[in-house]
């Protein structure tokens, strides 16, 4: 998740199961932090993830992380992104007022839109100069100077690795409207909102969207995306609810089930992204793929997502200690500046795709060089480098 915020808070009210045996591994939420700990080690997991995604290579971290599932990193943060959200605004708007805190977030668009056109104008313009020298971002020139700059102030580029940037405005954008509406009680109303976008979308793909002059379609489109940063922004701004709710599910039923649809679509995965074998009818093939598209986040995807969701919160919550002693000083400040991260490693992928025979090399060169790029973005973070100038 891109970081909005700087501080989080405790999601004391979302316990997850009682695990007897491993009740001393679980995370305590009554531990005083100001941050809960376990929404940045979440994160950090989508950093490394991303990190290691757009570090395309043959690796043995890409035979992990790509191809397996109906899920990526993106997913992750912009649901987390909402969550985060939803708890920080409530509290700054009893505190500051509904105008101010208002303020505070499309001043945070400001900042992401800023960063998003100086990335989209300084590669784009780059790739008019040296064809292939921006790669994977642009293969070639988009158009020509004043094409690019105007494109990329208008939402028209959508390059791969940093135009998720683009969505994260826009979402910023229409979260004074959504509050307005929670602070009326109509959250009823803000989810048939949510869920009509959606499903226009599914009906009528890319309907909404700015077609971009670089792709055929967005990779992001707003009209689908929102509903994953809808439904956390909603999650976390009634916390208090959600989690007496998540208190009445019969919790080993419910993770059983989640288990059994997460290994499901990990085989199905296996069959369909891997193998190419299933579906194997033309017709069934093309509505799987339409049902698990990525762009438009089709139904199948949906599932796939709450239910991994669901589990990957309630074991990080049930093996805390365990987990954050293992990995939790590596993931922790990863998913602190998620933002910094996924700033220094967009130069960083140009170069990587830079390097001669990297992208094909040996399975072990580029699994140490992806390690060795996720240990350096937490070398910086752990110094602070142009923590003054980076947004975070």
């Amino acid at each position: 998740m891109l970081n909005f915020f700087r501080k989080t808070s405790s999601l004391s009210t979302l316990q997850s199961p009682d695990v007897g045996f491993f009740q001393a591994w679980r995370y305590d939420p009554n531990a005083g932090e100001k941050r809960d700990f376990r929404l940045d080690f979440l994160r950090g997991i989508a950093i490394v993830f991303m990190v290691v995604n757009h570090f395309e290579s043959h690796s043995y971290f890409n035979n992990i992380t790509q191809g397996h599932i109906y899920a990526s990193a993106a997913e992750g943060f912009v649901f987390l992104s909402g969550f985060v959200l939803g708890m920080v605004t409530l509290k700054r708007i009893d505190r500051e007022g509904l105008k101010s805190a208002m303020r505070r977030l499309l001043e945070r668009s400001r900042v992401l839109y800023v960063t998003s056109f100086t990335l989209m104008v300084v590669f784009g313009l780059l790739s008019t100069i040296a064809p292939g020298l921006t790669r994977p971002s642009f293969e070639a020139a988009p158009g020509s100077w004043w094409q690019i700059i105007v494109a990329a102030a208008t939402f028209h580029l959508a390059p791969p690795v940093i135009d998720i940037l683009q969505l994260y405005v826009l979402l910023l954008l229409v979260s004074p409207g959504i509050f307005w509406l929670l602070r009326r009680g109509f959250w009823l109303p803000t989810l048939a909102i949510s869920w009509s976008l959606w499903g226009i979308q599914q009906v009528h793909p890319y309907s909404f969207s700015m077609h971009p002059i670089d792709r055929e379609f967005p990779y992001f489109t707003f009209a689908t995306w929102q509903l994953l940063y809808v439904h956390g922004l909603l999650m976390g701004y009634y916390r208090t609810e959600v989690g007496k709710v998540w208190k009445r599910i019969p919790k080993l039923p419910f993770l059983l089930a989640m288990g059994g649809l997460v290994i499901g679509f990990i085989v199905a995965a296996q069959y369909d992204m891997q193998l190419g074998l299933w579906p194997a009818n033309v017709m069934d093939r093309a509505l799987w793929l339409r049902f698990t598209d990525r762009s438009i986040n089709g139904p199948v995807r949906l599932v796939n997502l709450f239910a991994l969701f669901s589990l990957m919160f309630a074991a990080v919550d049930a093996f805390w200690q365990p987990l954050y002693k293992t990995f939790g000083k590596l993931l922790v400040p990863l998913g602190q500046n998620s933002l910094y991260v996924y700033i220094l490693h967009a130069p960083a992928t140009v170069v990587w795709f830079l390097i001669p025979g990297l992208v094909q090399g040996s399975a072990w060169l580029t699994t140490v060089l992806q390690a060795a790029a996720i240990a350096g973005f937490w070398f910086l973070i752990k110094y602070k480098v142009l923590f003054n100038v980076i947004p975070r």
